[in-house]
């Protein structure tokens, strides 16, 4: 069951083009598809940048989202954060972050996620 979904945005709420973890901001969306957050990624692009590498700094800024949305995702983080912390990581092409969540919705409402 999907608790809160978090998409990597830049300072435009358009999806982050680079890596999830150094995204500078994440917009938290709630299991009906509505905007509940956003949220200043301190380890992102223009902050003081720690380990992109290490999911568990992402975790605790994200501890209440169970989806990771983003452009790019590094296979050793993706693969620690489904076997280790059951948390689903989608990659996405689409720039729209309510265009993905409204999709996403949809389809994992009919089974298809």
């Amino acid at each position: 069951m999907i608790t809160k979904i978090a998409v990597a945005v830049n300072k435009n709420d358009v999806i982050w083009y680079g890596h999830f973890g150094i995204s500078p901001y994440f917009l938290v969306y709630d299991r009906e598809g509505k905007l509940s957050d956003k949220r200043i990624n301190p380890h992102g692009a223009g902050n003081a940048v720690q380990h992109h590498d290490n999911p568990k700094l992402i975790i605790e800024l994200l501890n209440d989202c169970n989806v990771f949305v983003g452009k790019r995702m590094g296979d050793k983080s993706k693969n620690k954060l489904v076997e280790k912390f059951n948390i689903k990581t989608i990659l996405t092409e689409e720039s729209k972050p309510e265009v993905f969540i409204k999709n996403f919705l949809a389809q994992y409402k009919n089974g298809k996620q």
